[in-house]
């Protein structure tokens, strides 16, 4: 959703306009709420140029480094690196600060050094052959950065460390001597980790609205319900898994789990005090994504994989259309989008999973091609009635 003081600068024109308050209150109200680069319409399409430029300049420094890798000697590799990397956080703190004036640009170079910090890890393990283990490089980036967006408020960094964070959890579940050791049949267990990972991320972003560090709930809300969305949708498929698993002991794949299902509570209970609202609205449909995700990981297989893929599927659609409600009622655009994303997405992929090999040539195409330009119609129509309903609830 647009900031508020882009929204208002929009509406009180029409307030103008329709005779409600006088051009000079306008400009009254808008010097009481001045519109500041970092909120400005503009900072986003910034943020983004921003963002590209920041990533092509380190694939093209990577480039010319390649060109030039064997003569250059493993100190002048790592000091270059670490330079790089320097000079990108350099500037980004100077340009998030009010001196610098580009808060978005800023953000940009953030990231990159948090993406620099990885290439640093990923050489040096090249040069002194430290391999055997992926996930503790891994880890070793997370750590490296989890706290750089907190310092600076930087959002592009924070969307680096959460990804480092996943990325990490996956490949410590895909470690034979792992503590969270899962076996690599076992999709449904892994699944299930990230939809609680999902989950936790979702709420944290619910419960920082509202506090210094609100400016990360956006973009948590949205990270978390893609992961938690992308494991349930995931899961529609499990009629096709080879293996799952068949009951919980005292296993990695437990402990995977128990992690998963503790940061989930221990979000949702931050949740619980921080916003009422939410959890009326969200609570009971995650609860029966929660009880579907439990049925899939503790029920024995016993050929019950078409109750709990329809169980899977289930949950993703009700959970994606509470989305779109929460996201009407709470006034937020970006929830709304995503549902409607989520719905399509499923409706499409399960058309196509259950009635694909029914139909064969032409034909099929033919019926498949009608069907999905009027869901797509239907749905955008619907979309845009949705989000005028939500933006006249915001004016009114």
């Amino acid at each position: 959703m647009r900031p508020f003081e882009e929204a208002l600068e929009s509406a009180s024109a029409d307030w103008v306009n329709d005779g409600v308050i006088s051009d000079a209150q306008r400009l009254a109200i808008l010097a009481r709420h001045p519109l500041s680069e970092g909120s400005a319409g503009g900072s986003r399409f910034v943020a983004i140029l921003a963002t590209i430029g920041g990533l092509l300049l380190a694939v093209g420094i990577s480039l010319l480094v390649k060109a030039n890798w064997e003569a250059l000697g493993d100190w002048v590799k790592i000091g270059g690196l670490v330079a790089l990397m320097a000079a990108a956080y350099g500037a980004g703190w100077h340009l998030k600060t009010p001196k610098g004036g580009y808060p978005t640009v800023g953000d940009a170079f953030l990231m990159v050094g948090a993406l620099l910090f990885l290439a640093g890890i990923a050489l040096v393990s090249q040069i002194f052959h430290l391999n055997a283990r992926p996930a503790t490089g891994v880890m070793i980036w997370w750590m490296g950065v989890v706290f750089l967006p907190w310092l600076m408020r930087a959002k592009g960094a924070q969307f680096v460390s959460m990804t480092a964070f996943l990325v990490w959890i996956g490949l410590e579940m895909g470690t034979v001597d792992s503590w969270i050791a899962v076996d690599s049949r076992d999709g449904t267990t892994i699944l299930a980790v990230y939809f609680f990972l999902g989950l936790a991320i979702w709420f944290s972003g619910v419960a920082l609205r509202g506090t210094r560090w609100a400016i990360f709930a956006g973009l948590h809300e949205m990270w978390g319900f893609t992961v938690l969305g992308g494991a349930l949708y995931w899961l529609g498929f499990l009629r096709h898994f080879s293996h799952w698993t068949t009951g919980g002991s005292m296993t990695g794949a437990s402990t995977a789990l128990i992690l998963g299902g503790a940061l989930a509570a221990v979000t949702g209970i931050w949740v619980w005090r921080a916003s009422r609202r939410e959890r009326l609205l969200l609570g009971p449909w995650l609860g029966i994504a929660i009880v579907a995700i439990g049925g899939i990981v503790f029920m024995p297989e016993n050929g019950a994989g078409w109750l709990w893929s329809a169980a899977a599927w289930g949950s993703l659609f009700v959970v994606s259309v509470a989305l779109v409600r929460a996201g009407i009622e709470t006034g937020r655009e970006g929830w709304v989008n995503l549902g409607v994303a989520f719905i399509a997405l499923n409706i499409v992929t399960r058309y196509f999973d259950l009635f694909g090999t029914m139909l064969e040539g032409g034909f099929f195409f033919i019926v498949t091609g009608v069907l999905v330009i009027a869901l797509g119609i239907f749905l955008e129509r619907k979309r845009r009635a949705l989000l005028v309903r939500l933006r006249k609830g915001a004016a009114s």
